[in-house]
């Protein structure tokens, strides 16, 4: 019985575009196979393990690399493909380049270890919507808005240094909050920045 694990050039997933709909199903129906790859690989070697008699020990698997630049998209396809990189057996690695803005910052939390080139944009800012409809259809849109914000910025004070009062000004001024990867870097947005 053969017993091998993905090569690391099919373990590479790019995503270069708005994090919504198909690109997010196409990134986590990569991610869902790796992983399926990778539970049958260390099966089969836990079976090897038995079947010859050696101790069952768990297996290293090779991460995913995750190239990931984009201006954003929508809040619950970000918290879909988040949640998966976060789930995933098989370790994430995220790639930051380009640009990691709005959910693109909540995905690139999804891991542990998020790496970033030198010429990287980061930006943070709060939920955005519209609203239209009733009075009351607008206050559950508002109160939806609210939850999910919360929710981000939740996700944000867990996995970095950023604080309560960084994001409150976010909120207060209505602004984007653009930083460079070494901005990044000082708040735990990022883990590394790729050297040149």
């Amino acid at each position: 019985m053969e017993i091998r694990q993905l090569e690391p050039r099919d373990k590479i997933i790019t995503f270069f575009s708005e994090i919504k709909g198909a690109a997010v199903e196409s990134a986590i129906k990569d991610i869902a196979r790796i992983n399926a790859s990778d539970c049958d690989y260390a099966e089969k070697c836990r079976q090897w393990a038995i079947e010859n008699q050696q101790q069952t020990t768990s297996v290293t698997l090779s991460p995913i690399r995750f190239y990931l630049s984009t201006t954003g998209g929508t809040c619950y396809d970000g918290m879909a493909l988040h949640d998966m990189i976060e789930a995933s057996q098989t370790p994430v690695e995220v790639f930051c380049t380009g640009k990691i803005m709005s959910m693109g910052v909540i995905v690139a939390l999804g891991s542990k270890v998020r790496k970033a080139y030198r010429n990287t944009t980061f930006m943070i800012h709060q939920v955005q919507g519209v609203s239209i409809g009733t009075l009351r259809e607008m206050e559950d849109t508002v109160a939806e808005v609210s939850r999910i914000n919360d929710m981000l910025f939740r996700i944000i004070k867990e996995k970095t240094s950023i604080t309560d009062a960084q994001l409150n000004e976010v909120v207060q001024n209505r602004k984007d909050w653009f930083l460079s990867a070494e901005e990044a870097l000082e708040l735990g947005i990022i883990t590394e920045i790729i050297p040149s």
